[in-house]
């Protein structure tokens, strides 16, 4: 594992000619990249159900619901058991 050579390395070796300036600028280009998607987590997290509001368009009551679901239970009409 020690002889392959990490993609970090790789860079380092392709960066290492270019300015100080260059590289500076890379460096704030990465920094900036990671702080997004450190936003865009923490953005999705505290809208995640605030997209999903007003989503169910019926005029249902929650027990009507229920009641729907409970009445498409098909238990024990699905699948035939035979005896041995």
């Amino acid at each position: 594992m020690e002889d392959t050579v990490k993609i970090t390395d790789m860079y380092m070796k392709i960066l290492s000619p270019l300015s100080d300036e260059i590289k500076l600028d890379l460096i704030s280009k990465l920094s900036a990249s990671l702080l997004r998607k450190r936003s865009r987590v923490k953005s999705l997290d505290t809208n995640l159900f605030s997209g999903l509001s007003g989503a169910w368009e019926d005029d249902l009551t929650p027990e009507e619901e229920t009641e729907l679901i409970k009445g498409s239970f098909r238990s024990g009409s699905t699948r035939i058991i035979k005896e041995w």
